[in-house]
């Protein structure tokens, strides 16, 4: 993924052939919006499910499953590196990515069988080559989630108005994320299984725990076409949640959660990225 430089660290935390998808035009910039492929070679339906990865080489995929009670997961694999994700029961598509490089993916859909246990429905191997290694981080997906009417989307292009270059962007979206979100201490006291970031509402609210940092992070920075991702992992001992940007050509940790807190971290270990 390139060279990883360290740009700002500090603070402490508690505790997703083919077709191109569209540009749209936000302010003075563009960013990208996951479309659905129309080419039948490259959906597959069978059993209420339907995997659309006609549009792999831009680093996602788009799955729905008919109307059921059933709970379901999606789970993407790369050899060892595994993702697992719940998709809804809402017959509505949801967007995952294909952040692990070029080579081959198995994309599975299962549903819940009781306990712990999920059983197969249906699966996908597809061969990806990204149109550029960077790419699946520059789209929204179930993680980073927004939309072209999305508030943050709005006000990443009011910060960024008259800028031109992505180190200045980069340095506008950065302040305003570390200087005017407070972190929230009941919420990381009491945080949820699975914590849904609502990028409008943490803006709203002006308030989040680290994953909520780090995915307005990414919504803001991917809205002004800079590759941004989110990290899941540990910063010393704890578990965290912080970003890595591409700016001219190298990545560079971010963790807005600490710059806002205060403190600092010596060592980060990444679990997963999205």
């Amino acid at each position: 993924m390139g060279v990883v430089r360290r740009l700002f660290v500090c603070g402490i935390c508690w505790m997703m052939l083919c077709c191109i998808a569209p540009t749209v035009s936000i302010g003075e910039s563009q960013f990208l919006m996951p479309v659905l492929s129309r080419n039948q070679s490259f959906i597959l339906e069978t059993k209420g499910v339907t995997i659309n990865y006609g549009n792999a080489s831009q680093g996602y995929v788009m799955i729905r499953h008919e109307k059921t009670d059933l709970k379901l997961k999606v789970r993407i694999s790369m050899g060892k590196n595994v993702y697992t994700y719940d998709l809804n029961s809402r017959n509505r598509y949801e967007v995952f990515p294909l952040q692990m490089g070029d080579g081959n993916y198995r994309i599975v859909v299962l549903k819940h069988e009781g306990n712990d246990a999920y059983k197969l429905i249906t699966g996908k191997t597809i061969i990806v080559e990204m149109a550029n290694p960077h790419i699946p981080f520059l789209y929204p997906n179930q993680y980073v989630n927004y939309t072209a009417d999305s508030k943050a989307v709005a006000k990443a292009a009011e910060l960024t108005a008259g800028l031109n270059t992505d180190r200045e962007k980069f340095a506008a979206i950065y302040n305003f994320c570390s200087r005017r979100i407070v972190y929230n201490y009941q919420l990381a006291l009491t945080p949820t299984k699975e914590h849904r970031v609502d990028v409008d509402k943490v803006l709203e609210n002006r308030k989040g725990i680290c994953l909520d940092y780090a995915v307005l992070m990414a919504c803001m920075l991917r809205s002004q076409g800079i590759p941004t991702q989110v990290v899941i992992g540990y910063a010393d001992d704890v578990y965290h949640a912080w970003n890595r940007v591409l700016l001219d050509g190298d990545w560079y940790r971010c963790d807005p959660t600490f710059s806002s807190a205060g403190g600092i971290a010596q060592v980060y270990r990444e679990e997963r990225r999205y």
